[in-house]
């Protein structure tokens, strides 16, 4: 009885593969879910916690994400070859909402007996200006390591769990349809995650303190990390492809030595990892100076969340657009200008935005009143609108274009060498540029006497990801799968 129960609900070989298509978008639309409510909060929480407000995000960067981004993918080739994709997700799910749980409703409560106040007073004696961001992050120690447990979700169960799986069961001509329909209702989780945050933050701030409406965020988190877990159980009673593929040879493990040297001599796997780690860089320094004129217009951490969750909302209502429009897109343009999309608006959105920070208040002041602004909400404004543009070529665009160059990689080398690019690529990155903020703002003492710096910085970046992106695409042209012909199917 009890086993015929079990079959009732599981899904198994004879299961239709629209119900397995099913699972797997209802998994990904939670996996996203979470990480735009976790994305958001986290930034909210680390730059009002203090005065030095986003200087602190250049040395979580370095000091925290990077060395554990290292770790967290050692950990897992680990893992992953001793008990294989289902356990793996198990433990990193169990580990990560245990994290959560512990922050919001042991250490958050406590914050003021918890923070090191009293070091903070010290090192701000002993150290220079620049160093803010230093203390901030030793000082508030809970909001680092809620910081870097939800860096941990983008990381692990995103990148490298879920798409990696999602290559391991996908043909190349299944994922020009099947990956655009994930895209499409990953942008509607970042839709509905926005809108919840923004909710509790700014609608119900009158009725909720901002620990309650952190605690309830982070149980809506909970539940949803419950619900992935029993999701990929269900996933795992079939674990057949959503095509028939050829059967795959049985291959030696890779350590994480020989996946970076596999990385390093393949020209394909080369130019995916200098696209990731140049987004990383470039978006990273810009977000750090637009992050700190947010904290200039809403300095509370409910506003703060509020605006930025907007953001995430009217991000997934234009990435839902593009979506829609991805069929014409792939009809009419090769891969090579469609991953260049990304780039070219990053590179036109950061010029707009720089060029109005290094305008004179007298010479940006007409601007800002002719749209009934201050010059701080103006130069805001602008970089929002670099945000939105640059997140939404990057969920649509730049995210499916790079997971179908991953299909163009030998599936031998594949699995191993995502893991590498999707965990350490993006943190180094972002670790990259913020080893420069470190050493401007230990030179300047602040953001404000570096801009042209980073601005240049970011071009120069941008033309390096132009010039992968062409590389890239020289290769994929060569690939049976990638005509043309077969690209006007997507979507």
């Amino acid at each position: 009885m009890k086993n015929s129960i079990q079959d009732h609900f599981l899904i198994n070989s004879s299961t239709p593969f629209w119900v397995k298509r099913a699972l797997i978008l209802g998994q990904f639309f939670l996996i996203i879910f979470v990480y735009h409510i976790l994305k958001d909060l986290k930034d909210t929480l680390v730059i009002t916690s203090s005065d030095a407000g986003a200087q602190v995000i250049p040395f979580l960067k370095i000091w925290v994400i990077l060395p554990f981004a290292i770790l967290a993918s050692y950990l897992f080739s680990k893992i992953y070859q001793k008990f294989g994709r289902e356990k793996t997700l198990y433990f990193f799910v169990l580990l990560l909402l245990t994290s959560y749980a512990l922050f919001a409703f042991c250490l958050f409560p406590f914050r003021e007996e918890l923070h090191l106040y009293w070091l903070s007073d010290s090192l701000t004696t002993a150290l220079p200006l620049g160093f803010k961001g230093f203390i901030s992050m030793i000082s508030f120690w809970i909001y680092t390591f809620f910081y870097l447990t939800a860096e941990l979700w983008a990381m692990m169960i995103l990148t490298v769990l879920f798409w990696g799986y999602l290559n391991e069961i996908t043909s190349a001509q299944q994922a020009k349809s099947f990956y655009p329909l994930c895209v499409f209702v990953g942008n509607c989780a970042g839709i509905l995650s926005g809108q919840t945050s923004r909710y509790l933050c700014h609608s119900l701030m009158d009725v909720l303190s901002w620990q309650e409406t952190l605690q309830l965020m982070i149980s809506i988190v909970i539940g949803c990390g419950i619900a992935i877990m029993a999701i990929n159980r269900l996933l795992s009673k079939s674990d057949i492809p959503l095509v028939s593929k050829k059967p795959k040879q049985s291959n030696p493990t890779m350590t994480f030595k020989e996946s970076l040297l596999c990385i390093i001599r393949s020209q394909p796997l080369l130019c995916i990892a200098t696209l990731v780690v140049g987004f990383g860089l470039t978006s990273n320094l810009i977000e750090v100076v637009w992050k700190e004129t947010i904290k200039g217009v809403y300095p509370s951490p409910q506003a703060y969340n509020a605006y930025v969750n907007q953001l995430t909302s009217i991000i997934g209502i234009l990435a839902v657009c593009m979506s829609l429009l991805a069929r014409w897109i792939f009809q009419a343009f090769s891969w090579s200008k469609i991953a260049l999309l990304t780039p070219v608006s990053l590179f036109i959105t950061s010029f707009i935005f720089f060029f109005s920070m290094q305008m004179s208040e007298e010479s940006l002041s007409p601007y800002a009143a002719f749209f009934n602004m201050n010059s701080l909400y103006f130069v805001m404004t602008l970089g929002s609108i670099y945000y939105v543009l640059a997140l939404t070529a990057k969920y649509t665009i730049f995210d499916m274009c790079k997971e179908m160059a991953f299909l163009s990689i030998d599936a031998n080398e594949r699995m191993r060498a995502k893991s590498v690019i999707d965990s350490v690529g993006s943190r180094l990155g972002k670790s990259g540029s913020s080893c420069l903020y470190q050493v401007l703002l230990i030179t300047f003492g602040s953001t404000a006497g570096h801009i042209s710096i980073v601005g240049v910085t970011a071009v120069l970046v941008i033309g390096v990801s132009i010039i992968a992106t062409r590389k890239l695409g020289q290769h994929i042209s060569k690939q049976a799968s990638y005509t043309l012909a077969e690209a006007s199917s997507l979507a």
